[in-house]
């Protein structure tokens, strides 16, 4: 079998794993989320998202290890090469340990500060330490025994080892549930099925990637000689740390500032929202399923013209099919909301939209972000520190302002100025090596293409949509509108890009292989 055929076929198997894993995803968070709210309340659960966006914060002590080493993976893997694959991971090892130290360091002022952080909490001060100290654990345990699933991710096998995790996290939940309705056990047996799951992984981890992996082992020369051979490793790294600033301060912080001009409470509305983004942009990562590592393996090869072609068939099946998730999310997410845990929960319009936009930003990102790491191209170091004092900076003044809309703004213009404009231009010039000007004329035709048929499917929407309808009827109409935007959207692209008529074309390929 060819590599690029053997590329796919992996992608398939893992896309495949994937959508079923995350089938049973939805299911279970929905019935999950309704069930907790109900029997912890909104500020229980806003206390745990806080916590977890201070531990995210502490995390940084990370530095990118995880991406510099997957990166660096693709090429040993391509060339079969055992003996450089072990030192990679020994380093990987090696540098964890310290890292897992620091975190612990590091959470010691954290928890003594944390009743005073916290100090009038319906579940207690006590409560609020052990949460911080058992998400600690899940930390610590990546770092010090789970860190060499990267290999697995990189060689494009995640379809061995995530059924397994599933089926640990999912158990966790439905115990959690049991706990907190039959035996009525409350936090304290919530806080320790979580303890319990994140102990269970670590032994599941370790099982898969010895069967998988037998000959993977700690390499016998010294930590320092290591850490010198891979000397550029260190180089990524530390490029990768400031890039995970950016990242941290665009995902983890809002909580945090909702938390200061708002409450714990909103926290949660918000959270509710981020939820059902998250399941979103997670169906899309299914779909694109080892996009990163059959990347990697594509550069590897060394073929410009087939890489650039791969890349606008990536870009544009992925603004086509996350316009038709943001869409749909925008259309439906209100009417869900009330009906899966009441209309109290219902942001405002504006608060919707604004959200999208930034959604619709991270989901189309990630095209050009899996070619820049491919390329690790890192060496920007000052477009994550832009970003995240444009994010951090603009996210207070505004929220001061606007409160949560303000918040949104002020993450989504971050997003603007460096993900839209700067980090394609970056990856054209020094990876792709191609007309940068040429992607944003595209990405503006797209957006234009997506917006116009946005605009006509709300407005058939509208003029067949009446408010004493019931929600059968209110669903076959969402259906239908979403079904008339995707049918407008693939003619228009397809006749006018050449990304969808390769897109189109691999599916059918596909189809025949399938059936062949």
């Amino acid at each position: 079998m060819s590599r690029s055929a053997n590329r796919t076929k992996r992608t398939i198997q893992n896309s495949t794993t994937s959508l079923v894993l995350f089938i049973i995803q939805i299911f279970v968070g929905f019935y999950s989320r309704k069930i907790f709210l109900d029997a912890l309340g909104d500020e229980l659960l806003g206390l745990n998202t806080t916590l977890g966006n201070i531990l995210s914060f502490l995390n940084l002590a990370e530095l990118g290890i995880g991406i510099a080493m997957a990166t660096s993976l693709y090429k040993p893997i391509h060339d079969q090469n055992h003996e450089t694959i072990c030192e990679i991971i020994s380093v990987q090892g090696f540098l964890y340990k310290r890292i897992a130290l620091i975190l612990c360091l590091l959470s010691i002022p954290v928890i003594i500060s944390l009743p005073f952080f916290f100090p009038n909490t319906a579940c207690g001060t006590v409560y609020v330490v052990v949460a911080y100290i058992v998400f600690l654990w899940g930390s610590i345990s990546s770092y010090l025994w789970n860190y060499r699933q990267v290999l697995i991710g990189a060689d494009q096998k995640n379809f061995k080892l995530r059924p397994w995790t599933h089926t640990i996290r999912y158990t966790k939940i439905f115990l959690q549930i049991f706990f907190l309705t039959v035996i009525n056990l409350g936090i304290w047996g919530w806080i320790a099925l979580e303890f319990i799951g994140s102990t269970c992984t670590i032994f599941v981890i370790n099982v898969i990637m010895q069967k998988e992996y037998p000959w993977l082992h700690v390499s016998s020369q010294s930590s320092k000689i290591l850490l010198k051979k891979y000397h550029h490793l260190i180089v990524k790294t530390k490029q990768l740390f400031v890039h995970k600033i950016g990242s941290f301060v665009l995902e983890q912080t809002a909580p945090l500032i909702i938390y200061y001009y708002v409450s714990l409470s909103m926290v949660t509305y918000y959270g509710n929202y981020m939820m059902l983004i998250g399941y979103t942009v997670t169906f899309l990562n299914v779909i694109f399923e080892g996009m990163g590592a059959s990347i990697g393996s594509l550069i590897s090869e060394k073929d410009k013209k087939h890489t650039l072609s791969v890349f606008w068939e990536l870009f544009t099946s992925r603004i086509w099919i996350s316009g038709i998730a943001c869409f749909s999310l925008y259309i439906s997410i209100a009417p869900f909301i009330t009906l899966w845990i009441g209309e109290k929960y219902v942001l405002s319009n504006t608060t919707l939209l604004l959200l999208v936009i930034g959604m619709f930003i991270r989901m189309t990102r990630s095209v050009v972000d899996s070619f820049k790491n491919a390329y690790q191209l890192f060496a920007d170091v000052w477009s994550p520190i832009a970003e995240a004092c444009i994010n951090l900076g603009c996210s207070i003044l505004f929220g001061y302002w606007w409160g949560l809309n303000g918040i949104i703004m002020g993450s989504n213009l971050s997003l603007i100025l460096i993900v839209l404009l700067w980090k394609p231009y970056y990856t054209f010039k020094h990876g792709l090596k191609a007309s940068w000007f040429n992607y944003y004329l595209q990405y503006i035709l797209h957006l234009l293409i997506l917006i116009g048929t946005a605009f006509i499917s709300i407005w058939c929407m509208k003029m067949t949509y009446y408010q004493t309808v019931d929600y059968l009827h209110l669903a076959l109409n969402l259906t239908l509108t979403i079904i008339l935007f995707i049918v407008i959207t693939f003619i228009i692209l397809y006749a006018l890009t050449s990304g969808m008529r390769q897109f189109t074309n691999r599916l059918i390929h596909l189809k025949k292989r399938i059936k062949s």
